[in-house]
């Protein structure tokens, strides 16, 4: 605590005057990280006499939302009005210095870019009455070869008086040129000599943006306050940071397989990041699920009219393609840090909302400049698994891949985050590249890929395609397609396989789809898939299975058929 009372201050208090002023000393005490955003809390003690009186916090860095201040505790004391005031800190000599050494320096650099410019546009107008010249003279030169082979033809003009008029248009035009190519010399020097220009105007501009960070501005806090007799106790005050003042968490695993003991085991993580400028290495950190700057609220729905239309002519269908081409720019890698490890987190459900208090110790920085994540391990487990090797061989015909699947029994969910996945110690997939992990609820079964099996052979083959008419009697039309599929396992191990396809369906009373397969499908419909269909079955070590699957579409005759691909 600090307490800061001028001469004039303690001669008021002891003649009994009021509205005596203390600045008190605060530090973050408490954190809650939000996925955007953050509430803060800062404790103060404060020791003050009886009477009337205001306290001020001038130690509240960065911006913060202001109708979300709180004053809690203080026992003895009875607040009344709260003022919130910007300040900038006062900048020492030395910043003061190269503040001015660098806003003269953009200055001259700017000045330096528009002189290049103007010297530039001067050459290009040299160039521009070098063309002219050029021009000019290829002009008066044919209009004088005519005049002179016709004053040759009646001896008007001799030959020397012909070539002397050659030689000078000739150095004329030459000149002309030298001057032209002499002027793109000079334009390309100073380009040159202006995109360094830019360049330095580009550093000085980001150093001096560097003496400007949010870091160089404060909050002071006052409020009034009234004591009954001389109190002595402590204070908090809480107030959330914004979703976009560089303050979040996001969850992080590490799912590791073992295919020989059958487990998945779970590392689960926190990635967290603030630039407030704060310090938070004493503070107790709590990272929560809730979002308390969505915009979204509830409404029902609106009016929905229906009405019809005459349907437009026919337009022409433009198949031209767009000549501009679609850039993928590939996202910073994030670079994290894992602290020693000081205890187990807590997990708390605070209703529908799920927390996590981290240990005591946790330490994440608060710097303003490239704030980097700060990763954090809450817990790990490991999970009984059911590994099966599982080809798609409707989308995905030649490729095989581990999954594994469990039941969540910790007792707590996996939220949505960014996953890594490892299988028998070796990494496969993850980063922030990867598609974010869905929800795994407590008590709920999760499937995950482990990636794909080069000791399995996958092949889906088309071994009969018909179109045609079924019949001379009939008014149908019908397509017959027979499909081969094939599993051979050339590994060292064996699998339980579970292979997937497809047959049409059809949602039209006319459009008959009969479909057939040997051997017969273990599942149809999978998981409410209509006409999914799989087979699953043990393969060892060197073996290989055959299936055969098949289908028959007929529809009326007059009508084309479309099959989804």
């Amino acid at each position: 605590m600090q307490r800061l009372l001028s001469v004039s201050l303690i001669s008021l208090i002891a003649s009994g005057a009021l509205a005596d002023e203390f600045t008190l000393d605060s530090n973050v005490s408490a954190v809650t990280v939000y996925p955007g955003g953050a509430t803060i809390v800062r404790a103060m003690e404060f020791d003050v006499p009886a009477g009337r009186h205001r306290l001020t916090i001038s130690d509240i860095p960065y911006e913060f939302i202001k109708e979300t201040l709180r004053i809690y505790g203080g026992e003895g004391l009875l607040v009344g009005a709260t003022q919130i005031k910007r300040s900038r800190l006062a900048e020492d000599g030395l910043q003061l210095e190269q503040r001015e050494h660098l806003e003269n320096e953009i200055e001259s650099l700017k000045a330096q870019i528009l002189i290049a410019q103007e010297e530039s546009a001067a050459a290009a107008l040299m160039i521009n009455a070098a063309n002219a010249r050029i021009k000019l003279l290829e002009s008066i030169g044919s209009q004088q070869a005519q005049n002179a082979t016709s004053a040759l033809e009646s001896d008007v003009i001799s030959i020397e008086t012909i070539t002397a008029l050659v030689s000078l248009v000739g150095h004329e035009t030459l000149s002309a040129l030298q001057d032209a190519q002499t002027a793109r010399v000079e334009i390309a020097q100073i380009n040159r000599n202006a995109e360094g220009f830019r360049k330095q105007l580009k550093e000085a501009q980001e150093e001096l943006a560097l003496l400007s960070q949010p870091s160089d501005w404060r909050y002071i806090v006052s409020f009034d306050v009234e004591a009954a007799a001389d109190t002595a106790g402590a204070l908090q005050v809480s107030y959330v940071f914004g979703g976009d003042e560089g303050i979040g968490w996001k969850p992080v695993y590490d799912f590791q397989l073992d295919t020989e003991r059958e487990t998945v085991s779970i590392d689960r993580k926190v990635a967290i990041w603030q630039a407030t400028g704060e310090d938070w290495d004493e503070a107790q950190i709590t990272v929560s699920t809730a979002i308390p700057f969505t915009e979204e609220t509830f409404d029902l729905p609106n009016t929905n009219l229906a009405r019809y239309v005459a349907p437009p002519p026919p337009v022409e269908l433009d198949l031209r393609r767009s000549s501009e081409a679609a850039v993928f720019m590939a996202p910073s890698v994030m670079i994290m840090e894992e602290p020693a490890r000081m205890g187990s987190p807590t997990f708390v459900m605070q209703g529908m909302t799920a927390t996590y208090l981290l240990p005591e110790g946790t330490v994440i920085s608060g710097a303003f400049d490239g704030y980097e994540p700060t990763l954090i391990t809450i817990d790990s487990h490991s999970f009984d698994a059911t590994i099966t090797a599982r080809a798609n061989m409707g989308s995905r015909g030649t490729t095989a891949f581990v999954v594994a699947e469990f039941v969540n029994d910790s007792g707590a969910p996996y939220l949505p985050g960014e996953a890594s996945y490892f299988r028998d110690g070796a990494f496969i997939r993850g980063g922030e590249w990867t598609d974010e992990m869905a929800l795994i609820a407590a008590g709920a079964t999760a499937t995950l890929d482990f990636g794909k099996i080069d000791g399995l052979l996958v092949e889906r083959n088309t071994l009969r395609r018909e179109d045609g008419s079924s019949g001379v009697l009939t008014t149908s039309n019908d397509r017959i397609v027979e499909y081969g599929l094939s599993i051979e396992n050339v590994g060292n191990r064996a699998w339980d396989v579970i292979v997937y396809d497809r047959v049409p369906v059809s949602e039209q009373e006319e459009l008959v789809v009969d479909w057939s397969a040997r051997p017969r499908p273990t599942q149809s419909d999978v998981d409410g898939r209509r006409g999914v269909v799989a087979w699953e079955f043990a393969l060892e070590s060197g073996a290989k299975k055959a299936i055969k699957l098949s289908y028959e579409l007929q529809w009326p005759e007059g009508n084309e058929l479309y099959v989804q691909p």
